[in-house]
């Protein structure tokens, strides 16, 4: 059966000599382990669609006889080129990616977490704001049925209600308070460590990256 799916990769890896296996979230079928074929090759094709954060129309054949779906067809629908660009933001995007990644189970659907990482994603690169990461991580506790709504580390109290429910585009608007969301991150970091198994990648970097900045005397 061929499907056209809207979606977005959230991780991607080397399968064999020249595939790529992908995490895609789609937006009704959920997360699809999906195989590009041959896209490591030089001139390989839909290697553009097989980035990490990339929001795309995707042809998939799905077989009942494999575990993955393979993706033959597709079209760019954003790159997000403006997080691209910049360092500290393509952290954010990777840390809200691997966390979809991570907590939620192949083939659920849910489009309310197609429709939250679609409008992250845009958010990082046209309305950039310190509190996104959280905030992601925070609504998505939330769908996942593991939410922290009523566990409220002290400096976030101004915060809590915006950061679940305010809109992604909305935060830019909102003051930034490093503090409040060290703290919502700590509090994410330490939550999703207990239901994922181990630390999620992307905090566990971020730790690194502050620790070596502190040593160097380079602010964070």
């Amino acid at each position: 059966m061929i499907v056209n799916e809207g979606g977005v990769v959230l991780s991607r890896r080397a399968f064999g000599e020249h595939d790529r296996l992908c995490s895609v979230f789609t937006e009704r079928l959920g997360k699809i382990p999906t195989r590009f074929v041959g896209v490591n090759r030089a001139k390989g094709k839909m290697k553009a669609l097989s980035e990490p954060g990339v929001w795309g129309e995707y042809r998939l054949h799905l077989s009942a006889r494999s575990e993955f779906a393979k993706a033959v067809g597709g079209r760019l629908t954003c790159s997000f080129p403006g997080w691209r660009a910049e360092l500290g933001r393509t952290f954010d995007a990777l840390a809200c990616l691997e966390m979809l990644d991570r907590l939620t189970p192949d083939h659920q659907p849910s489009p309310e977490k197609y429709r939250l990482i679609c409008a992250v994603l845009a958010a990082l690169d046209g309305s950039p704001s310190g509190w996104l990461v959280p905030s992601f991580g925070l609504r998505l506790a939330g769908m996942l049925g593991i939410g922290l709504r009523e566990r409220i580390p002290a400096p976030c109290r101004s915060i809590w209600t915006a950061l679940h429910d305010e809109e992604p585009a909305a935060l830019a608007a909102i003051a930034f308070d490093a503090g409040a969301a060290e703290a919502a991150r700590l509090l994410l970091d330490e939550h999703f460590a207990a239901h994922a198994g181990r630390r999620l990648r992307a905090f566990e970097f971020r730790e690194a990256v502050m620790t070596a900045n502190d040593v160097q005397g380079v602010p964070a």
